[in-house]
């Protein structure tokens, strides 16, 4: 008890001690400059207050029917109809296979142009809708075996459409083949006036020149610049002896006369008699209607004889690959011409010139315009008729159908079925077939003189028998 009582009173006179030793250590040291006291904003923090939810009433929106929205149509490309075969005849051997090669080659090229290069997937054009196989057969210029082969080419083929020949004397044997079969018969090179004259049935048409194209465009040329009086040599068949019809007629109508007509088999080598004889007449112009490579032998006599100075020897320009041969004596001269590439200026035949190139390295020739005319003519009429070659059909569509060309505007006349065309009159400049020295043969033979209008020539009709009132207003041949 004492020990505590010391303790107590031991601590009690110390606590006095220390807090007077405190008091004493503290000094009073000068206040600082006051400082702007740095208020601080006191942050508010907003309260959040929590959104009622408020439930969107349900709104029905009204059903609305979408139209139906059709989806255009496209148009598959529709199926092709059955092939059509066309049966075409002409002279791939002999004497004139080179104007077969044209006839052909021009077809060809014409249902190019008109189905635009569409093919099926054998290659055949396709023309109304229609894969167009062409079979092609050779008559050799020989009139039963052209009616052989027309007749196999329908009854055995199938053929509906008929095209060709080169020789005229097969052209009029094949019409009555047309009209046996009630089948249209589209005729081109062949260039007789008797196939739409004589011969004529309404299943014949012709995109080929007649023998009065010939005539009629050179008649009045010589009539008025050499003179009135003319003699003739042709080929002693249904060409030549058409084209004497057509040269008698032609030059009446300008005030001459043909006085000497003469005519010689096809295969003749020795012109001698013949030419002697025209000279004989004293004509002062020689007209000449023959084919084939007889020409070449005919001017060459006809060179060896005189003939050439002593008469104005005018005829038709031939093929390109024979004017050196056959003309090299006639430089200078005028003659008529149906066809040669340098002269239309027509889209088609700018198109021809130079398709022809791309394919065959040289230009058209003399019938590729044509072969090219035919196939132009019959696609344009199936186009109309929808494929349909049935003769009610076709024969509508080509009577009175006109035509773009190679050589411009065609027309084929309802009357006689007569194409309508225009002729070339030209002159013989150049008997150079390469100018350039390139190697590639141009043929630029010819200056132009004059080019007719398809309509102006004035061809006649020569309708016989039953079908002469179809003539109507057309000129037509006297019967004296």
């Amino acid at each position: 008890m004492k020990k505590l009582l010391s303790i107590l009173m031991t601590i009690m006179v110390i606590i006095p001690l220390l807090l007077t030793s405190c008091v004493q250590q503290i000094e009073e040291v000068p206040e600082p400059p006051a400082e702007e006291p740095v208020v601080e904003e006191p942050v508010v923090e907003e309260p959040v207050v929590e959104e009622p939810e408020v439930e969107e009433p349900e709104i029905e929106e009204p059903e609305v029917e979408e139209p139906e929205v059709e989806e255009p149509e496209v148009e598959e490309p529709a199926e092709l109809g059955p092939v059509l075969k066309i049966g075409q005849i002409s002279m791939l051997s002999g004497a004139m296979a080179l104007y077969g090669e044209q006839q052909v080659r021009g077809f060809q090229l014409g249902l190019e142009w008109m189905s635009g290069g569409e093919t099926d997937e054998n290659g055949n054009y396709i023309i109304a809708n229609r894969p167009i196989e062409v079979i092609t057969k050779d008559d050799e210029g020989n009139p039963e075996k052209g009616v052989a082969l027309a007749l196999e080419l329908i009854e055995k083929d199938g053929v509906e459409l008929l095209q060709g020949p080169v020789a005229s004397g097969v052209a009029a044997a094949l019409t009555t083949v047309a009209e046996q079969n009630e089948i249209i018969l589209m005729v081109d090179p062949a260039a007789s006036a008797f196939i739409t004259g004589e011969y004529f049935n309404p299943y014949v048409f012709r995109t080929s020149r007649t023998n009065f194209d010939d005539t009629l465009v050179i008649a009045k040329y010589l009539v008025e610049n050499i003179g009135p009086t003319f003699a003739h040599i042709g080929i002693d068949n249904a060409f030549g002896q058409g084209s004497g019809i057509a040269l008698a007629y032609s030059v009446e109508q300008f005030g001459g006369e043909v006085v000497a007509d003469i005519y010689a088999p096809f295969d003749t080598t020795d012109f001698t008699p013949y030419i002697q004889q025209a000279m004989d007449s004293g004509a002062e112009n020689l007209f000449l209607t023959w084919a084939g490579v007889g020409y070449v032998t005919l001017f060459q006599q006809l060179d060896d004889l005189g003939a050439l100075e002593e008469m104005t020897v005018a005829t038709g320009y031939g093929d390109n690959a024979s004017f050196a041969a056959v003309y090299g004596a006639a430089l200078g001269q005028i003659g008529l011409n149906v066809y040669h590439y340098t002269v239309p200026e027509t889209e088609v035949n700018d198109w021809l010139t130079e398709r022809h190139f791309e394919l065959y390295n040289e230009p058209p020739d003399l019938f590729t315009a044509g072969g090219m005319a035919s196939a132009i003519a019959l696609a344009t009429a199936l186009e109309m008729t929808g494929g349909d070659t049935s003769p009610e059909a076709m024969i509508q569509a080509l009577e009175g159908l006109k035509f773009e060309g190679p050589k411009g505007t065609y027309y084929i006349r309802p009357e006689d079925h007569v194409c309508e065309q225009p002729m070339n009159i030209l002159q013989l400049v150049n008997l150079e077939p390469d100018l350039t020295g390139d190697g590639i043969n141009t043929y630029e033979f010819f200056e132009t003189v004059y080019v007719s209008a398809y309509d102006e020539l004035g061809v006649p009709c020569t309708l016989v028998g039953d079908y002469a009132d179809r003539c109507g207003d057309l000129p037509t041949i006297s019967s004296d």
